[in-house]
């Protein structure tokens, strides 16, 4: 991807704009924040509301780099080192500074400390690190996960509950030794101890309460009120049979007799609903307490939410191309043994593929604050507002979008900077989302929603589904 298309994608999780030099405080901030994270880009000369490209002068291209590496180098620790370069944009120049992903986590501002000085990307912001987001640094830097994590206070362990579970489970029996090999239990001086993955397998509910799936049927499309709810703890395979059968409660149904046999068919596929639950135990951030997975029912969609953003090294296209990265290397295994994981990064693709086998249209995927949420509607592709032969996607400025109330052509560079942000975003993805667009164009909930409105009104895009979980849609794609 060019430098122009990234700043045409708004700022992000890798991406920050600034139109002149920050003050050094910021640099450092930002610069700790991407090297804890994914890496990322900090350009200097773009506006970072409207994304706008403003350029530097050329004695700032000169300057600037030295000032800015002087600032990180004594400003941060562990030492930073960014990739520092220019580039000439529409014939103004920009400066990119670029950080990698740190392999010394934590990275924070020396003068504040470890504890206060430590930054994470959250969204399109810089936020200070809490101490359990430091405590996850810091194990990425040792390469250990959180449920590969000795519990040195736990005692009097009952192994065999967990042996005849797991044995039961797997169809096999489970000697101590293979709890071993599957870190569940670990041996230090001649004693073993149990992994925090052992302890939430087993469905501890005194140390993590959290770790559970909170499930809700809502009447109509909002969260105004509930019909039926459910709290499911314990061990974690059978909160996900549980919120499974939850799901088999509430979503409607049809009934289809082939060969004597009756055979139900969902309005979401119960395949799709449980890959989507199953990814959400398997890949939520555990470290996070007080949050944890909830899985809501409405009548023209659900949605599961799990604590935890992507991995560093994963965006959303990635895990919908087949990409993976286990964040619970224990729990993982597990899931994998019990034969409730077939093959890694097959997940995301069997909801995709399970929605478009039912004719609904694709899930969305996307990342709020420090939580992943997965939307499967009850939405056929074959129920959306009509689309006239007379509509053009936009591949460039120069294509003409019509408008029938008017018989007249508009080009792309007569919409404004915000409108240009969407139909940009939509020229490469299928959909997008109110929050999505908000971070897009950096505005408010309700200018979001006006602007959005605004391009419908226009017939530019489409809208689909009711009130906060519409999505939109380019006309004619």
């Amino acid at each position: 991807m060019s430098i122009l298309e990234e700043i045409k994608n708004g700022e992000s999780r890798i991406l920050e704009f600034k139109e002149i030099m920050p003050e050094s405080l910021k640099i450092m901030k930002t610069a700790a924040a991407f090297s804890n994270g994914a890496g990322g880009k900090l350009i200097i000369g773009v506006k970072d509301k409207t994304s706008e490209i403003v350029g530097i002068s050329k004695n700032d291209v000169v300057e600037l780099p030295d000032k800015i590496t002087n600032i990180i180098f004594d400003g941060c620790f562990p030492n930073i080192i960014p990739e520092i370069y220019s580039e000439n944009v529409d014939g103004k120049n920009i400066l990119v500074i670029e950080f990698y992903p740190g392999n010394l986590k934590p990275y924070y501002i020396k003068s504040y400390g470890k504890v206060k000085g430590s930054y994470i990307r959250v969204g399109a912001t810089n936020k200070p690190a809490d101490i359990e987001m430091i405590n996850e640094l810091e194990r990425q830097r040792r390469n250990i996960s959180y449920d590969e994590e000795i519990l040195y206070n736990i005692e009097n362990l009952n192994l065999g509950n967990v042996r005849n579970s797991l044995s039961n489970k797997i169809g096999r029996s489970i000697e101590q030794n293979e709890l071993l090999t599957l870190k569940l239990l670990k041996e230090e001086n001649g004693k073993m101890y149990p992994t925090r993955g052992f302890m939430l397998l087993l469905g501890n509910n005194i140390d993590f309460e959290f770790a559970r799936i909170k499930c809700a049927r809502f009447k109509g499309d909002d969260v105004e009120e509930f019909i039926d709810q459910k709290v499911f703890s314990g061990i974690l395979y059978e909160q996900v049979d549980n919120a499974i059968n939850f799901a088999k409660t509430h979503i409607s149904k049809s009934g289809v007799i082939k060969d004597i046999k009756r055979e139900d068919n969902y309005a979401i596929p119960i395949l799709a609903i449980r890959e989507a639950i199953i990814n959400a135990v398997v890949h939520r951030d555990y470290s996070i307490t007080g949050s944890d997975i909830k899985f809501a029912i409405f009548d023209n969609r659900v949605e599961i939410t799990s604590p935890g953003v992507l991995p560093k090294t994963l965006s959303i296209n990635d895990i919908k191309s087949g990409k993976s990265e286990i964040r619970n290397k224990v729990i993982a295994r597990i899931f994998s043994e019990i034969n409730y994981i077939e093959q890694w990064g097959t997940g995301i693709r069997r909801i995709i593929a399970e929605c478009k086998k039912n004719s609904l249209i694709e899930p969305i995927f996307e990342e709020s604050g420090l939580f992943f949420k997965v939307t499967i509607f009850n939405l056929s592709d074959n129920n959306k507002t009509p689309i006239n032969d007379d509509k053009m996607p936009i591949s460039d400025d120069k294509t003409p979008i019509s408008d029938d109330k008017t018989g007249t052509h508009k080009k792309i560079n007569e919409f404004s900077v915000d409108e240009k942000k969407v139909i940009t975003y939509l020229k490469d993805n299928e959909y997008i989302t109110n929050s999505i667009a908000r971070e897009l164009i950096g505005k408010k909930d309700t200018a979001t929603k006006n602007l959005l409105n605004k391009l419908v009104k226009k017939e530019i895009i489409i809208a689909i589904g009711e009130r906060k979980n519409r999505i939109y849609k380019m006309n004619g794609k």
